[in-house]
Protein backbone atom coordinates (compact mmCIF):
# COMPACT_ATOMS: atom_id res chain seq x y z
CA UNK A 1 0.00 0.00 0.00
CA UNK A 2 1.16 3.39 -0.56
CA UNK A 3 2.02 5.96 1.66
CA UNK A 4 -1.13 8.35 1.28
CA UNK A 5 -3.03 5.72 2.44
CA UNK A 6 -1.52 4.24 5.35
CA UNK A 7 -1.02 8.63 6.60
CA UNK A 8 -4.90 8.73 5.65
CA UNK A 9 -5.82 5.52 7.28
CA UNK A 10 -3.59 6.57 10.29
CA UNK A 11 -5.01 9.69 10.21
CA UNK A 12 -8.44 8.84 10.98
CA UNK A 13 -7.54 6.30 13.60
CA UNK A 14 -5.81 9.63 15.61
CA UNK A 15 -8.94 11.60 14.55
CA UNK A 16 -11.14 8.58 16.21
CA UNK A 17 -8.91 9.05 18.84
CA UNK A 18 -9.95 12.37 19.02
CA UNK A 19 -13.45 11.30 19.23
CA UNK A 20 -13.20 9.40 22.23
CA UNK A 21 -11.52 11.94 24.52
CA UNK A 22 -12.96 15.41 22.74
CA UNK A 23 -16.25 14.87 24.58
CA UNK A 24 -14.83 14.87 28.10
CA UNK A 25 -12.47 17.83 26.98
CA UNK A 26 -14.72 19.68 25.34
CA UNK A 27 -18.00 19.43 28.00
CA UNK A 28 -20.30 18.07 25.22
CA UNK A 29 -23.45 17.16 26.45
CA UNK A 30 -25.02 13.47 27.38
CA UNK A 31 -26.04 12.70 24.20
CA UNK A 32 -23.12 14.37 21.70
CA UNK A 33 -21.07 12.69 24.52
CA UNK A 34 -22.10 9.42 23.49
CA UNK A 35 -22.32 9.58 19.76
CA UNK A 36 -18.75 10.75 19.96
CA UNK A 37 -17.28 7.83 22.17
CA UNK A 38 -19.56 5.66 19.66
CA UNK A 39 -18.20 6.73 16.44
CA UNK A 40 -15.21 7.67 17.31
CA UNK A 41 -14.49 4.00 18.86
CA UNK A 42 -15.69 2.57 15.66
CA UNK A 43 -13.42 4.50 13.11
CA UNK A 44 -10.65 3.71 15.79
CA UNK A 45 -11.26 -0.37 14.99
CA UNK A 46 -11.99 0.05 11.63
CA UNK A 47 -8.86 2.10 10.71
CA UNK A 48 -6.47 0.36 13.12
CA UNK A 49 -7.52 -3.29 11.10
CA UNK A 50 -7.22 -0.83 7.62
CA UNK A 51 -4.20 0.13 8.95
CA UNK A 52 -2.54 -3.59 10.36
CA UNK A 53 -3.63 -4.56 6.73
CA UNK A 54 -1.60 -1.77 4.79
CA UNK A 55 1.12 -2.04 7.16
CA UNK A 56 1.51 -5.80 6.44
CA UNK A 57 1.43 -4.97 2.32
CA UNK A 58 -2.26 -6.64 2.48
CA UNK A 59 -5.39 -4.36 0.38
CA UNK A 60 -7.01 -2.39 2.74
CA UNK A 61 -10.94 -3.61 2.95
CA UNK A 62 -13.63 -1.27 1.01
CA UNK A 63 -16.23 -2.16 3.09
CA UNK A 64 -14.28 -1.02 6.14
CA UNK A 65 -13.17 2.72 4.51
CA UNK A 66 -16.44 3.03 3.31
CA UNK A 67 -18.11 2.64 6.97
CA UNK A 68 -15.46 5.19 8.19
CA UNK A 69 -16.68 7.51 5.55
CA UNK A 70 -20.48 7.03 6.53
CA UNK A 71 -19.60 7.52 9.68
CA UNK A 72 -17.56 10.83 9.19
CA UNK A 73 -20.63 11.89 7.01
CA UNK A 74 -22.97 11.35 10.17
CA UNK A 75 -20.75 13.41 12.19
CA UNK A 76 -21.19 16.63 10.19
CA UNK A 77 -25.09 16.01 10.17
CA UNK A 78 -25.21 14.56 14.09
CA UNK A 79 -24.69 17.72 15.84
CA UNK A 80 -28.06 19.44 14.16
CA UNK A 81 -29.81 16.24 14.81
CA UNK A 82 -28.39 16.11 18.62
CA UNK A 83 -28.60 20.05 19.12
CA UNK A 84 -25.06 20.76 20.13
CA UNK A 85 -23.89 23.99 19.78
CA UNK A 86 -20.49 26.16 19.75
CA UNK A 87 -17.16 24.58 20.33
CA UNK A 88 -18.70 21.19 20.52
CA UNK A 89 -20.45 21.35 17.19
CA UNK A 90 -17.24 22.41 15.42
CA UNK A 91 -15.24 19.98 16.41
CA UNK A 92 -17.71 17.61 15.23
CA UNK A 93 -18.33 19.20 11.81
CA UNK A 94 -14.61 19.21 11.18
CA UNK A 95 -13.60 16.18 12.51
CA UNK A 96 -16.41 14.36 10.49
CA UNK A 97 -15.31 16.24 7.47
CA UNK A 98 -11.54 14.87 7.67
CA UNK A 99 -12.48 11.24 8.76
CA UNK A 100 -15.44 11.34 5.80
CA UNK A 101 -12.51 12.36 3.23
CA UNK A 102 -9.70 10.70 4.47
CA UNK A 103 -12.73 7.32 4.40
CA UNK A 104 -13.97 8.06 0.72
CA UNK A 105 -10.02 8.39 -0.75
CA UNK A 106 -9.06 4.67 1.18
CA UNK A 107 -12.50 3.04 -0.11
CA UNK A 108 -11.43 4.53 -3.58
CA UNK A 109 -8.15 3.12 -3.64
CA UNK A 110 -9.48 -0.47 -1.85
CA UNK A 111 -12.36 -0.47 -4.51
CA UNK A 112 -9.47 0.45 -7.47
CA UNK A 113 -7.05 -1.98 -6.36
CA UNK A 114 -8.26 -5.30 -8.06
CA UNK A 115 -7.90 -3.12 -11.41
CA UNK A 116 -5.07 -2.01 -10.95
CA UNK A 117 -3.60 -5.01 -10.09
CA UNK A 118 -5.01 -6.30 -13.22
CA UNK A 119 -3.28 -4.03 -15.55
CA UNK A 120 -0.42 -4.47 -13.74
CA UNK A 121 0.10 -7.94 -15.02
Amino acid sequence: MDVTTKLTVGGNGVLGCWLIAAPFVLGTSAAGRWNDVIVGTAVVLVAGYNYVRAASRRPITATGAGLVAVLGLWLVVAPFVLGLEELALWNDVVSGTLVASFGSYNAYVAGSAPALRATAQ
